[in-house]
């Protein structure tokens, strides 16, 4: 079979693994609060949980995966969330859940080394179209993760749900191990203070930032809708639940669509191009969405115009990070987890805002999206605009 497909495949399941243990147990909350005697708002702390553990996970095992090899750390954190999924459904008491989240958050993490993996697997072009197969099968798990954990919690009650995840992860382990080769060569120099160093010239390579910050700001926009859109739709407009989950499953084949041609019709055309063609896109129909929630030109215009920018989140965030992996390659696991953790921060930040502007109509989650979109643009324009620069080794 085909490396590159055997590659995405592997790896595009284990990026779903976060996802999965992130949207699954939704629909059991209710009936986790009754079996472990605690309260509804206290089991919500176990997502905020596992996204701390996830974005400091990545920290750290970023430049560790640079050191000690990418798939070496992924097989190990493989192995930690696998335990730590069983025993969140073995829990008897919310401290057990709070710490088995942590770790299960702490092992997902690992995958910070995916992207590397496939940047030193496939180089720069052929890895651009990998990376665009592992994010339309990752976009794929938010859509079908609460409706797997609602089937297992009607059949079998909620601690099944984590032995499912834990299963899932168990599949990835295993692939990962027979399917995948060892990668880069192990470095013996791993520190802390060469972490931090690392770090240090990471964040100080303009061309590393700007990509980061394009695609950060542009999965921004996809917080701040998350955060928004079920008021938007549903209050505002009156859309039906079900009808609510339709719209969204669009914005999801929106993306994957875009990812897919990502891949095939435009693997040969200039990552940076493709930055910054889909940040114009953001920054035009993010302006176009502010101006259709001040005139209330009602549902329709609106929906067309999410999908579009959800779309372009697709071709700018992917191929962002192909751009940042290509700055200083022996240190991309530190590149790959600067980009998860500015994502999530932006992305938090956005969805922050969303929450806090005063819900009466659609205009606050379209200012936000709509400024997403600028910032996007603008760091886009800082990318295109910086001259190569020669890539420093810190062996």
């Amino acid at each position: 079979m085909n490396s590159k497909l055997i590659h995405a495949g592997v790896l595009g399941f284990v990026f779903m693994l976060s996802p999965f243990a992130i949207d699954m147990y939704l629909p059991a909350f209710p009936a986790m609060a009754d079996g472990l005697a605690t309260g509804i708002d206290e089991l919500e702390a176990t997502v905020a949980i596992f996204l701390f553990g996830f974005a400091l996970g990545q920290l750290v095992l970023g430049p560790v995966s640079d050191a000690l090899g990418r798939r070496t750390v992924l097989v190990a954190g493989l192995a930690v969330f696998v335990v730590a999924s069983v025993m969140i459904g073995a829990s008897t008491s919310l401290g057990e859940v709070y710490l088995w989240r942590f770790l299960q958050a702490l092992g997902g993490a690992g995958s910070v080394g995916v992207f590397p993996m496939v940047r030193d697997r496939f180089g720069e072009r052929d890895g651009a179209q990998v990376i665009s197969y592992i994010m339309a099968l990752t976009v794929v798990a938010p859509m079908i993760a609460p409706l797997i954990g609602a089937q297992v919690l009607a059949l079998a009650g909620w601690s099944p749900i984590f032995f499912l995840i834990g299963l899932l992860g168990l599949i990835a382990l295993f692939a990962t191990v027979g399917l995948l080769d060892k990668g880069q060569r192990v470095r013996p120099d791993f520190s802390v203070t060469r972490m931090l160093g690392v770090y240090g010239a990471v964040v100080s390579e303009r061309r590393i930032l700007a990509a980061v910050l394009a695609g950060g700001f542009a999965f921004a926009g996809l917080f701040a809708f998350v955060a928004g859109s079920p008021y938007v739709y549903i209050s505002h407009y009156g859309v039906a639940p079900h009808a609510y989950g339709f719209l969204v499953a669009l914005n999801a084949l929106s993306m994957i669509g875009v990812n897919l041609i990502n891949a095939q019709m435009l693997r040969d055309t200039d990552t940076v191009a493709k930055i910054r063609f889909g940040a114009t896109v953001l920054l035009i129909d993010g302006l176009a969405m502010l101006a259709i929630a001040v005139f209330d030109l009602g549902l329709v215009p609106l929906a067309v115009a999410v999908v579009i920018f959800v779309g372009a989140i697709g071709l700018t965030a992917t191929n962002a990070i192909v751009a940042a992996l290509s700055v200083l390659p022996r240190e991309n696991g530190t590149v790959s987890a600067v980009n998860g953790a500015g994502q999530f921060a932006v992305g938090a930040l956005s969805s922050l805002i969303v929450s806090v502007l005063p819900s009466t109509s659609a205009l606050p989650m379209t200012l936000v999206m709509a400024g997403c979109g600028v910032l996007a643009f603008a760091s886009a324009t800082i990318l295109k605009n910086s001259q190569p620069q020669e890539v420093i080794s810190h062996a």
